[in-house]
């Protein structure tokens, strides 16, 4: 797994940029950080901050815990078939690069912060609209997931690829039937709390191909401003 130290290695060869240099700019001492990165020894918060500004961008661009995820080739396949499968993994990893650099990638606080000032009225929701996925409360008797409205930039619709709310149930009812009992489960676990947040592992076949990845999950009961009640779903790779 890449440490801290690769991700601002990283962040310097995409700025074609020295470390030193980059060290100088944003305020931070070269030999302390040099140090800290051939020992893989922690780095305080106060220089990851530094360098996020000065890079501009979001300081968990610097995680060593984010975008743990890849796209496999499923079983005997044509070495066609497996460099698409490479070239899918390298466009997800990319445009999580991006997203974050560009600061369009909605964070777990963001969302608590909006549930907290809003209640869980969807009101004041512009920001988180295309982040999230809203879905109709699941009962004990619903064999499936129900959505109301996937966002256009959720992580399930740029990864699972959706078009609209039936592509999500097609896709996702797919799936292996103990992953969607255990979200089921989750859903139904949530109506009577504010909110629950868990770290999930997913392991799927989208067209042939081995979906892996990790994210970090917020499940939370919502109403509209008619009372309507839903459960809204924001998630993020880690």
């Amino acid at each position: 797994m890449p440490t801290t130290g690769d991700r601002i290695k990283d962040a310097c060869k995409r700025q074609q940029i020295t470390l030193a240099a980059a060290c100088d700019n944003a305020g931070v001492a070269y030999k302390t950080l040099h140090a800290q990165i051939s020992n893989n020894r922690a780095i305080p918060f106060e220089t990851i901050d530094r360098l996020a500004r000065y890079f501009d961008v979001p300081i968990e661009f610097f995680s060593a815990f984010r975008a743990k995820f890849a796209v496999q080739s499923g079983g005997e396949k044509s070495i066609l078939h497996q460099r698409a499968a490479a070239a899918y993994t390298a466009a997800l990893r990319s445009e999580q690069i991006e997203m974050m650099r560009e600061g369009f990638d909605i964070g777990t606080d963001d969302v608590l912060n909006w549930l907290a000032t809003q209640g869980g009225v969807l009101s004041n929701f512009d920001a988180l609209r295309d982040r999230v996925d809203l879905f109709h409360r699941v009962g004990s008797d619903d064999s499936m997931m129900r959505p109301h409205c996937i966002g256009r930039e959720s992580l399930a619709t740029r990864f699972f690829k959706l078009e609209s709310e039936d592509h999500y149930v097609k896709t996702v009812g797919s799936f292996d039937r103990q992953f969607i009992d255990d979200i089921m489960l989750a859903h139904l676990g949530t109506n009577k709390l504010r909110y629950s947040i868990n770290d999930q592992d997913i392991d799927v076949r989208i067209g042939g191909d081995r979906l892996v990845l990790s994210y970090r999950r917020i499940i939370a009961p919502v109403t509209d401003v008619n009372g309507r009640e839903y459960t809204l779903v924001h998630a993020k790779l880690i």
